[in-house]
Formats: C-alpha cells, sequence, structure tokens
C-alpha cells in the first residue's frame, strides 16, 4: 500500500472516529445561536420623542403617536434522531478535507454511498482497498491533492503575511520606547555601541581570550524588557546556559564577544538584532521590544 494511500485511509478514518468530540461543541453552538430571540430593530426615535404640534388657525390639535410593541421569540422544537444525524455529518464534511480536495454537492450522491457501505463494514473492504491502490484512483486523486496542498500553502503564507504586519504595526510604539529609553542613556560614560547599533556596558572585562562567533560559551544571564518585566533567566533557574554565539540573536551573541571568562557585561538590544516584529507567540516579549541582558561569561567551548 502506497504512503498516499495510508494517509487517505488515515485522515477519513481519522475524520469520523474523532468527529463526535470535535464538533458536538461547534453544533450545539449553532443551535444556541438559532434560538436567540430576534432582535428588534432600533427606532430612529423613540416613542417618547414623537412629539408632533402643528398649528392651525387659531387653534392648536396635536397628534398623540402610538405605537405596540411586539416581541416574537422564534420558538424551536427539540430536534428529531434524523435531524442530528444530519448536523453531525453537516459538520463532519467540514473537516473531512472533501472542499479542499476540490468536491462538492455535485458530488455528494458518490460520498453519500461511500459513507453508507463505510457504515455497514467493521474494517475496509478489500474491493475497496483494491480500488484506492489503483492507478485510475492515484491518477484521480493526485492532482486534487496537490491542488489541496498549494491552497494550504497558500493560506498559511497569508496567514503568516498577516501576523508579520500586524506585528510590524503593534511594534511601532516598543520601537520609539526603545529608542527614547537608549537615548536617555546617552550620558552614561560607561555606555558603549558597535556599527550594527548595540549598546552595551562592560561590569567586569573577564581575564584571558574573549569568545568569537563561531565558539559555544556558558554563561549564566537575566533578560527583561526595559520595563523591567523579566522574560527568561538562568539565575531564576540555578544554573547556567550553554550557547553557540551564532545560534543565539544577534545582539546577544555579539554582546558576549566583547568579555572574557569572569566578564560581566549588560547589553541593550534593539529590537533588529533582538526579536523583531515576530517574537514567540504568548510570551512576556513583545514585538519591537529592546531587550536588556545582564550576563555573566562562565566558560568557552565547555566540554560535554
Amino acid at each position: 500500500m502506497s504512503k498516499k494511500t495510508l494517509i487517505i485511509i488515515v485522515a477519513l478514518g481519522a475524520t469520523f472516529y474523532f468527529a463526535r468530540t470535535i464538533f458536538m461543541e461547534p453544533a450545539i453552538e449553532a443551535k444556541e445561536q438559532t434560538t436567540e430571540p430576534v432582535e428588534e430593530v432600533e427606532l430612529v426615535e423613540t416613542v417618547e420623542e414623537v412629539e408632533l404640534v402643528e398649528s392651525v388657525g387659531e387653534g392648536l390639535a396635536s397628534e398623540v403617536v402610538e405605537e405596540s410593541e411586539v416581541n416574537e421569540e422564534v420558538v424551536i422544537s427539540a430536534p428529531t434522531e434524523a435531524q442530528m444525524i444530519e448536523a453531525f455529518a453537516y459538520f463532519s464534511t467540514f473537516q473531512s478535507g472533501y472542499q479542499a480536495f476540490g468536491f462538492s454537492s455535485e458530488d455528494a450522491t458518490a460520498i453519500t454511498s461511500g459513507v453508507a457501505l463505510a457504515l455497514s463494514d467493521t474494517e475496509p473492504s478489500d474491493a475497496m482497498i483494491a480500488l484506492i491502490q489503483s492507478p485510475e484512483f492515484q491518477a484521480f486523486m493526485q492532482p486534487r491533492a496537490e491542488a489541496a496542498q498549494a491552497a494550504a500553502a497558500a493560506a498559511q503564507a497569508e496567514q503568516q503575511a498577516a501576523a508579520e504586519a500586524a506585528g510590524a504595526e503593534a511594534a511601532q510604539d516598543n520601537i520609539a520606547a526603545g529608542k527614547d529609553f537608549i537615548s536617555n542613556m546617552q550620558g552614561d560614560e560607561d555606555l558603549q555601541s558597535t556599527d550594527s547599533g548595540l549598546y552595551y556596558k562592560i561590569v567586569e572585562p573577564g581575564e584571558g581570550d574573549r569568545p568569537s562567533l563561531t565558539d559555544t560559551v556558558l554563561v549564566h544571564y537575566k533578560g527583561t524588557r526595559i520595563d523591567g518585566t523579566t522574560f527568561d533567566s538562568s539565575y531564576d533557574r540555578g544554573e547556567p546556559a550553554t550557547f553557540p554565539l551564532n545560534g543565539v540573536v544577534a545582539g546577544f551573541g555579539e554582546g558576549l564577544t566583547k568579555i572574557a571568562v569572569g566578564g560581566k557585561i549588560i547589553l541593550y538590544i534593539p529590537s533588529d538584532l533582538g526579536y523583531g516584529n515576530t517574537p514567540r507567540p504568548g510570551g512576556e516579549i513583545q514585538p519591537g521590544d529592546t531587550l536588556v541582558f545582564e550576563c555573566e561569561l562562565i566558560e568557552i567551548n565547555p566540554s560535554s
């Protein structure tokens, strides 16, 4: 049996096996939404605001505008067993991949027939296994699978682009705050900078050789946002961490090349040398954040 065939069998099998837990809640939510009271259209003017006073000759005539309020609720009787099965099949279809593979309502008769056969069997029949292994079936499904894969990739790329755009927009305030933060430090004589835009202060230079970006280092560190929020700390974990300097954010790797073993340094890393506009979702670091690292270099190329 080919890999593609197994994927199809597993995908269809998993769909119906897990459909109960996957779709029960959406089905209930859909039912609850249909039972909400009909929303009344808000009038431009309320009854209290409608006051018509007209002058007629020497007298005054007033009209009283009366409106009756109608509150009607849509009453839905309890669903039948057939309706619930239909709802189950309805939501299962959305998760099954039929539409992604290019099937439509015009194919419903054949799909229903296949479902009926599957429900009458306890396991895939030899005839069906032989059919999906046939060259004809492979030729039938391959272009559909390729189209589905291309559509999924395009959707993922679109979502990624949207996330990056949203991150760039959200980052502007943090980038500006980071620039102000570093600008306010310019009077500090200990503050140094590099051509890349990294800022740092050497607390202790250490002794001996300094690491290069191709080295691995054993280091204690504490990372914070400029507001003091700690997002990571080897001190809190109680043990130092080992990093290849070319495998961490650029500002961190470059900064540790400024001290030798036993040295201590404070790094001020602008977002373009840190995590940019797309940090790890759900973490403390926000798009555009300038980061502050307090580091202590313990060893260069520690033995395993």
